[in-house]
């Protein structure tokens, strides 16, 4: 009983701080601050490039892909 205390514990002081930062860089709650490298972005820039995808998802895909490649060219 002791230890499902703690956890519960831990885990609520664990939310608390990730809350807590997020209200300090200003991230909406339905959004993650998310740190990559210039080499993981381009690896993901790059098996988009070689995909094919609906129309469903094509707006949603160039948004994204602006977000990349933006931060990519940040990195240069």
């Amino acid at each position: 009983m002791l230890k499902k205390l703690i956890k519960v514990m831990f885990n609520h002081s664990r939310l608390a701080k990730e809350n807590k930062k997020k209200e300090l860089l200003n991230i909406p709650e339905d959004q993650t601050s998310l740190s990559l490298s210039k080499d993981e972005i381009a690896i993901l820039l790059q098996s988009i490039k070689n995909s094919n995808f609906s129309g469903s998802v094509l707006e949603d895909l160039y948004n994204l892909v602006y977000k990349l490649q933006t931060n990519y060219n940040k990195l240069k």
